[in-house]
Parts: C-alpha cells; structure tokens; sequence
C-alpha cells in the first residue's frame, strides 16, 4: 500500500492576518521537536493497520524552513528506520524570507526535490494588504536562489482577492508569474476565517474585499492566462506543467492514504481518520506519557467512504472516473448519482461523458456546492 507522509511544522516568526493554521511564535526547540517526531512515528508503527510505503514526504506549516537542514536530514534518515520511506517526491514549505543559498543548498543535499514558496504576491501593496513580512525583491531573490540550489520542482504560492486588488493588479502579477516559469502554481482566493485578525477587520468595517463579479473575473483570468501559459488547471487551486502535479496533494484529493506527523497532523487510513491536537505543549505531553496524541475523529462507513471520495475527485480537473469507482468501491457512481448528474448537467455545472463527469469553469466557482450534493 503507497502512502504519503506529512509533517507539521508548527513554528512562525510571526502570524500572517488571513492565517488559521496552527502555529506558535516561539522560537523552535528543534532537538526535543525531533525527538518527539521519532516517538511519535515509533507509536504509529505498532497501530498502523497495513505496513505502508511512504512514496511522498511533505514538510508544511507553520514556517518549516525555520528549521535547519540538519534537522530534516537527521528526521529522514530516523524515519527510515522507522517506517518503508521511499518518497520519490520530497517537499519543502519556506517562505522568501532568510533564503540564502547555502541553506537552500543543503536543503536539496538532505533529499528536498520539490520547494514551495509562499510568494503570495507579486505587489508591495498585494503583500502589505496580507500582512506579509518579505518584500517583493525577496520573493524574486529567494527564486532565482532556488534555482541556483538545484530545485527543478518549484512550486510558488499566490493568493488573489485581497482588499484593494484591481484586474490590473492581477494582470500584472500574472505576467510577471510566467517570467519565473515555475513547474507548478498555487492560486487561493482569499477566504476570511473565522477568529483571525482579517476576519475581525472585515467585520468591523475597515477593510472591504473585492465583490463578487470581480472575484469571477479574476478566477477567469488566473484560469486563461495560465491554461495559456502551459499550465493545467488540475485542481480548483492548482496548476501545473505536464507531469508536475503535486503528488503529495494528490494523495488528498484521490482519498488515498496519508499519515500526519505533529501537532494538528491530520491521517487518513483506511477508513479512519484521526487529528493530533491543536497545541504544541498537550501533543509533546502525550509523547513524553507514551501514547498517541492522535484521536480518532471518525470511521467511516462503505457508502460514506464512497460518497466523500466522489466529492474530493470533484476538486481534480480529471473527476469522477466511473471506471476507477467500479475497481475501488464495488459501486457505479453514475447509477448511484443518477437524479444529481443529470440536474447538475442541465445547470451547466458538470459535463458528462461516458467515462465520467467532471466540474465545469462555472462548477468550479461553485464547487462547495456541487460537492455537497454527493455527500
């Protein structure tokens, strides 16, 4: 059984205004965060329903390149002794900040292949409207530094939609986007979550986000400008040149198996999901008394393991393969779905072929919905 392996680094400099992932701001104690990492992987080994092969490793956050390479290389090399890690595709989260090439350098020699970056914008005004700490000179440095290192996979993260964007400020971005000519982009319309300090501005009055009309017209332009630059629209968020789809992520959206490391490391296996705790202090605690942070959040059943994989495939531009539900659930989709197919078809919002159905550019904007009727 293939398997992806993730790991949450929980530590930030600072906490971005749109940010919910949990993270803390103190500084990392990088020998007691690695030894817990280990107990924590020695655990899982002996409750692991199937002896998986981790084909993936993703570092995500958090900031995890506030922690040294020699971490991460002393992390693998312990993990590998520990579970079957053979991951083909090794990704690191950094932010442009403090990039130097030396440190990136021995980041791709402890086994990095992939490096995400979270530019977020390419604007002064664009990364002052989300509260980033880098300027745009940094992000442009941290990848041309990255190339220089030898990443060949570079992954950039945007988010669009923030207070005060223009089309014209998006165009512009864009084109400066395809200069760089990464292998893979990420592009998240900005979402105010409940609790952050975005959320309380937004609500109190003092800072407006783009309506709706204009957040369609950007998601058209992210979506032509890209598709038209070579890049395929994969997912609802994420593009890619031929063959650099993330394979981690994949693993999500196929509703495949995955195993989350630290705290709010989330798994999936089998049919069981389980959640670490969303705090540092109770999920080292949990390790030092020999057991498990992680909790069982819920099994789920044949016909709801069935339907939640229907409405993750919907994020793929490839969709519901009929065929492929048939080989893993035993169960037609376009039989079980049948009333829902034929009203989304008719809306406009899926198109359907023989071999299955799939979101359209209008589905896509309304994708929270489409799914929810598969659920």
């Amino acid at each position: 059984m293939e398997a992806a392996l993730y790991l949450h680094v929980p530590f930030c400099r600072r906490k971005c205004p749109y940010c919910d992932f949990y993270s803390v701001t103190e500084p990392p104690d990088e020998e007691i965060y690695l030894e817990a990492l280990f107990t924590e992987a020695r655990l899982w080994r002996e409750h692991l329903p199937e002896d998986p092969v981790f084909v993936t490793f993703y570092a995500g956050g958090g900031t995890p390149s506030l922690l040294s390479p020699d971490f991460y290389g002393r992390l693998l090399e312990g993990l590998g002794r520990i579970f079957k890690l053979r991951p083909e595709e090794l990704t690191l989260e950094a932010n442009p900040e403090g990039l130097t090439l030396e440190r990136l350098s021995a980041y791709r020699r402890v086994g990095f292949n992939r490096l995400s970056l979270g530019l977020q914008s390419l604007l002064e005004k664009g990364l002052k409207a989300l509260g980033r700490a880098h300027t745009v000179e940094e992000g442009l440095r941290s990848v041309e530094t990255a190339r220089a290192a030898g990443f060949e996979n570079l992954s950039l993260d945007f988010i669009f939609g923030w207070p005060g964007q223009g089309l014209k400020d998006l165009e512009e971005e864009l084109a400066a986007v395809s200069r760089l000519s990464p292998e893979h982009l990420s592009y998240y319309e900005l979402t105010p979550e409940e609790g952050t300090p975005l959320y309380q501005a937004l609500r109190g009055g003092s800072l407006r986000l783009p309506g709706e009309d204009l957040l369609v017209e950007m998601h058209r332009l992210i979506h032509e400008r890209l598709e038209a630059a070579g890049f395929r629209h994969y997912e609802i968020s994420n593009y890619a040149r031929p063959g650099r789809e993330c394979r981690h992520n994949l693993f999500y959206w196929r509703a495949r198996p995955y195993l989350g490391l630290g705290p709010a490391g989330a798994s999936f296996l089998g049919r069981r999901r389980f959640r670490n705790p969303e705090n540092l202090r109770e999920y080292l605690k949990a390790l030092k008394g020999g057991r498990l942070p992680a909790l069982l959040e819920e099994t789920l059943s044949p016909e709801a393991a069935f339907r939640e994989a229907v409405f993750l495939h919907l994020r793929l531009s490839e969709g519901v393969r009929r065929e492929e539900f048939r080989r893993r659930f035993g169960r037609d989709p376009f039989r079980v779905f049948s009333r829902e197919i034929q009203e989304l078809k008719r809306a406009g919002l899926i198109e359907v072929g023989e071999e299955g159905f799939r979101l359209t550019f209008r589905g896509r904007l309304l994708a929270n919905q489409v799914q929810l009727k598969f659920l």
